[in-house]
């Protein structure tokens, strides 16, 4: 991801090799809005997947247009619950541009469930808990095997983009972050996302 109204700067590749990740779609189980489980792929295809009603009185469109995967860096990061909130908060302004957001959380279903109970989050919520989903999208860790190990003090943050449109999965963006707090705001990924959608490189 690049510069986005004073927003952070970041490299992006077009091919999702050069951004390490592997694997694009996964099927994990959902604490949060929509279907348990939750298998991405299918909301390249159907954006009730991850709605409960139509944004700002509007009937709901036929497909979500794009993805944000939040990649969260452990049930008691404090930095990885405000983002959550955030997004939570202004979730009506995705879901007028037609795009998903989903947080991934490397926890168990009965964690993410916690998380759920507390923060009421309109999106998916889903538990990775053999990490690997993160493994596929290259979510970074630090320290080496330690900070493999344990998840707070090694997991980094990390947001994804997928560029949903014709019923595909294809990854559009990746910021990856360096320390707990380096992930882009929710004006950062709204931004990267209009440029997505307008055809421009993020």
């Amino acid at each position: 991801m690049v510069e986005a109204e004073a927003g952070p700067v970041t490299e992006f590749e077009r091919e999702r090799r050069d951004l390490g990740v592997s694997q694009l779609d996964f099927e994990l189980p959902n604490a949060g809005a929509g279907p348990d489980p939750l298998v991405l792929s299918d909301l390249a295809a159907d954006s009730e997947t991850v709605v409960r009603r139509p944004p700002s009185g509007r009937t709901p469109p036929d497909d979500n247009v794009a993805v944000v995967l939040l990649f969260q860096r452990d049930y008691r990061c404090r930095n990885c619950r405000r983002q959550v909130q955030e997004f939570a908060d202004r979730y009506d302004e995705f879901r007028d541009r037609d795009v998903a957001v989903v947080s991934v959380l490397p926890e168990s279903k009965e964690k993410a469930g916690k998380w759920q109970q507390k923060y009421h989050l309109p999106f998916p919520l889903v538990a990775d808990e053999d990490k690997r989903a993160a493994e596929a999208y290259g979510q970074p860790t630090r320290f080496g095997k330690l900070g493999a190990l344990h998840d707070l003090l090694g997991r980094m943050p990390e947001v994804a983009i997928l560029d949903a449109r014709g019923g595909e999965l294809r990854l559009h963006a990746v910021h990856r972050g360096e320390k707990p707090s380096d992930r882009p705001s929710v004006d950062d990924v709204l931004a990267m996302t209009d440029r997505m959608l307008a055809g421009e490189r993020a």
